[in-house]
């Protein structure tokens, strides 16, 4: 298979979100990251506020962003737990003042928690995505939530919490086929509740319990996870493997960023998550100018 017809083939699937299809073609959307925490392990403590999460939130929609993903809890290495009611008075009043917008700007909300009473007082609110990073694991009313809601889902793998994800799990033996086979029991939950598998997205979880091999075999293999059917959301923004990589120690992680989502996009994946919509929105565009044949053609 030849270059340009690499570029020119998109195979990432269709996932449905409330009344909106997301195709993932000729490009990924671009899902903007909004956390309005003290500790994310990038903009922890720069939006910690309802006013300043709100405000960069549009500033992400102006940058490229079709999805907002607002979190109010940390999911770093060695993050202190946050109280649901904690979570929720930093999420939902943001979910508020942003639902009141969709209609004007053409965009959908998701809500990354892995706590069925956040999800639901979200939810209630106006989002139409839970971005549950434990896939499901950590609190058994979450499946019942998202069918209660008929709310889209994403799916992200992960082994152990926040305070051992990176130090004593168990390694991987073929990390694709075990987080496929772990990502589909996942999604097999919903299923058995009566939701629609076209909602249902899944996220290999980039950097959740990983080594470095690991996450560069699981972004290598989107043909793998493809093949079940199931829509894929790469986060990679900024991640701790980029400065794993000999050379990369000392980067900022923004252009390696910039290159690991093109080749998510180039994989399959219908989402990428991004704390950089600006960035990423110009890395896309570029990919669509070869993929639909302005430059190709010169």
């Amino acid at each position: 298979m030849s270059f340009a017809s690499v570029l020119k083939t998109s195979r990432a699937l269709s996932w449905k979100v409330a009344d909106t299809v997301i195709t993932g073609s000729p490009t990924p959307a671009i899902m903007g990251i909004v956390n309005n925490t003290p500790d994310s392990f990038f903009d922890g403590g720069k939006h910690n506020t309802v006013d300043l999460a709100y405000e960069h939130a549009l500033k992400l929609l102006d940058a490229g962003a079709t999805i907002l993903d607002i979190g109010g809890e940390s999911s770093r290495p060695g993050a202190a737990p946050v109280p649901a009611e904690e979570e929720i008075a930093r999420v939902v009043p943001v979910v508020e003042r942003l639902s009141k917008l969709t209609s004007q700007k053409s965009f959908t909300i998701s809500v990354d928690t892995i706590k069925a009473a956040t999800a639901r007082a979200a939810l209630k609110a106006g989002a139409h995505i839970i971005n549950d990073i434990s896939a499901l694991t950590f609190d058994p009313e979450m499946p019942n939530v998202i069918a209660e809601f008929k709310a889209a889902s994403v799916l992200n793998h992960m082994r152990g919490n926040f305070g051992t994800m990176q130090q004593d799990f168990k390694p991987y033996t073929n990390v694709v086929e075990e987080v496929r086979s772990e990502l589909l029991l996942a999604a097999q939950k919903l299923l058995d509740l009566g939701v629609d598998c076209s909602t249902i997205c899944l996220d290999p979880g980039i950097g959740f319990g990983k080594t470095l091999q690991d996450n560069l075999d699981l972004i290598a293999h989107t043909e793998d996870f493809l093949k079940d059917g199931y829509p894929l959301l790469y986060g990679m923004s900024r991640k701790s493997y980029i400065g794993k990589i000999k050379g990369l120690e000392n980067s900022d992680r923004l252009i390696p960023t910039v290159v690991s989502g093109i080749f998510a996009a180039l994989g399959g994946a219908t989402v990428i998550r991004v704390h950089d919509c600006d960035e990423a929105r110009e890395s896309l565009l570029l990919l669509e100018a070869f993929r639909n044949g302005s430059v190709l053609a010169v």
